[in-house]
């Protein structure tokens, strides 16, 4: 089940503006929170089997997707950490940052947004700090991007 991308993308927006969400957050979270409980009770392994590849890419797309935003507004990282969060919350992973597949997808969306490779090395370093491992796995999703002319 896709959870309500357009949500996310908006609660993105609007933190990126300045404008407050307080109240919207709530409402995100509810409606984000209530797909993924009622898909993980009513799915079926077999299901699970089917879904998880189609699904895994929805939300590297969808991550992909804030990233090329934050990369195009030149947003605040904090915003976009929040918005990845959410989103990897709601598919039932709780620390994204420690997820691969997840820093290469924030990588390929800072590349097709348009981020110059010396504006993603500061971006790197400021989302990931000293973390060699996850500036890595960053940097192969921003050369995968750049490299197949996106």
């Amino acid at each position: 089940m896709r959870i309500p991308f357009v949500f996310i993308l908006l609660a993105f927006f609007t933190t990126v503006v300045g404008c407050s969400i307080s109240k919207s957050s709530e409402s995100i979270s509810d409606s984000i929170s209530s797909p993924s409980e009622s898909s993980s009770e009513s799915s079926s392994g077999d299901d699970d089997a089917e879904e998880q590849p189609q699904d895994q890419e929805s939300y590297e797309d969808d991550v992909a997707q804030l990233a090329a935003t934050y990369a195009m507004t030149g947003g605040d990282i904090g915003a976009l950490r929040s918005a990845v969060s959410e989103l990897a919350l709601a598919r039932g992973l709780s620390n994204w940052e420690a997820d691969p597949t997840t820093n290469q997808a924030i990588g390929r969306g800072v590349a097709e947004g348009g981020m110059d490779p010396e504006r993603f090395a500061q971006f790197a370093n400021e989302l990931f700090g000293d973390d060699l491992v996850k500036q890595t796995e960053l940097r192969n999703g921003f050369q995968v991007a750049t490299s197949s002319g996106q």
